[in-house]
């Protein structure tokens, strides 16, 4: 078994406080350099689909970035590389 990265969650637990990025917490400022949106940082976390079987069978769980628009909205996703903070590029 491989030790958890920095931004995943050991345990499934829905209590667990929400996880940041390496020099982004959580609620910060960030803009999603894929596509170009701006936002606060939720989450990250491992993600696998509902419908998508576990494994060894499916595919392994990925690591996403939640992201709220600012002043409010529809969160969405994106890769955790694609995160920069605001003001940092």
């Amino acid at each position: 078994m491989t030790r958890p990265q920095y931004g995943e969650r050991t345990t499934a637990n829905p209590c667990d406080p929400p996880v940041g990025l390496p020099g982004i917490p959580v609620g910060a400022l960030v803009r999603d350099r894929a596509t170009g949106r701006e936002g606060t940082l939720r989450d990250v976390l491992l993600y696998r689909p509902a419908d998508e079987p576990p494994e060894p069978e499916g595919r392994p769980a990925r690591r996403l970035a939640f992201l709220r628009p600012i002043g409010g909205g529809r969160e969405w996703t994106t890769e955790p590389d694609q995160v920069v903070a605001l003001g940092s590029g």
